[in-house]
């Protein structure tokens, strides 16, 4: 974006250092760290409405979907004139008292918010209603990736598999964080299944997260620390999907899922779950859809079908006719914080 033009401060609901805060403090921007809302709802809120307050923005542009509800209520006490929120889930289970919170909890953030946005269409209906969507009351901006980061090339691929040791295996990748949402124990029992068919396989998990050490341990209870290599959070994602074979998550659910467009720009046949992931996701005949209701040898033979190989090609030009190019949806979101606050000035 034009810093000239926009400057970005962010409010964040951690003590946890983000990977890439770094980056937007060399931009100019600031990083506010409030008091999480579990720890003192209280305090989360007064600090917010101090910095709010404070800093006299032009906008506040909310990603935390229905728990954005309070940022758009406050920002509407310090007299903020534009309030976006921005949803990014759909099919999420709703269990426990969520089942009764997060209905009024849409509504106040429909009342709320000037603006209302979604990564996709399943996360436009899903927040704010079909009728709503099909009026073009809701804006989708699409989760863009830098394309020519993600093309297809067979020298960093050649390079992460010697990186990992990997010889002439069939590598199945999966990247996520270790949370039930991306399902990692289901892949686990599909991966035995694949081993009873195939043992030149490797399953290659990217990510961290609180049940990092449950799959752990399923691994060695399952002895398959020989086949799967773990890689922890990494920040080169786009380098270690040039080094696999094939991409598999069977999510429960996503607002989109972005890892599924930066596996189909690297070339990669994709695996997604039929009820988790929306069909948007679909840019090229890469990817393909298998319920969870399926056995783990169902997705076990369907993954196996590709171990052989395939021709990888560039697919950059069908990302970017989808509309997912980064450049372009960077200006479309920097012409809409313009536009808005014209309109309010009006």
């Amino acid at each position: 974006m034009d810093r000239e033009k926009i400057h970005i401060d962010f409010i964040v609901h951690s003590q946890l250092i983000g990977k890439i805060e770094n980056k937007f403090e060399e931009l100019g921007s600031k990083i506010y760290r409030v008091t999480p809302k579990t720890v003192s709802l209280r305090k989360n809120i007064i600090e917010m409405y101090k910095i709010m307050k404070n800093n006299k923005y032009d906008i506040v542009h909310s990603r935390m979907n229905v728990k954005g509800m309070t940022h758009l209520i406050i920002a509407w006490f310090c007299g903020i004139k534009v309030r976006m929120i921005h949803n990014h889930m759909a099919y999420v289970p709703k269990q426990g008292k969520m089942k009764y919170l997060t209905p009024p909890a849409k509504v106040i953030c429909k009342l709320f918010a000037t603006h209302w946005l979604a990564c996709s269409d399943a996360a436009a209906i899903d927040m704010f209603g079909k009728k709503a969507y099909e009026q073009g009351k809701v804006i989708v901006i699409n989760n863009a990736i830098d394309v020519e980061k993600y093309e297809y090339n067979q020298f960093i691929r050649s390079d992460v598999r010697k990186e990992f040791n990997i010889d002439d295996e069939f590598v199945i990748g999966v990247v996520g964080r270790f949370h039930e949402q991306k399902n990692h124990k289901f892949m686990i029992e599909i991966f035995k299944k694949i081993l009873n068919k195939n043992k030149n396989v490797k399953l290659m998990l990217v990510g961290g997260g609180e049940l990092e050490k449950d799959i752990h341990q399923m691994i060695d209870d399952n002895n398959l620390n020989d086949f799967v290599i773990f890689t922890g959070i990494r920040t080169d994602v786009s380098r270690l999907l040039q080094g696999m074979d094939i991409f598999v998550l069977p999510t429960l659910y996503e607002g989109f899922g972005n890892v599924f467009i930066e596996a189909q720009a690297s070339g990669l046949k994709t695996i997604a779950s039929l009820e988790g992931v929306p069909k948007s996701t679909k840019i090229t005949d890469l990817i393909e859809y298998i319920s969870l209701n399926e056995p783990p040898e169902t997705w076990a033979d369907i993954i196996l079908k590709y171990k052989n190989g395939y021709k990888r090609y560039s697919q950059k030009e069908k990302i970017r006719e989808a509309g997912f190019d980064v450049k372009n949806q960077v200006t479309f979101l920097e012409n809409l914080y313009i536009d808005s606050c014209k309109s309010y000035d009006q």
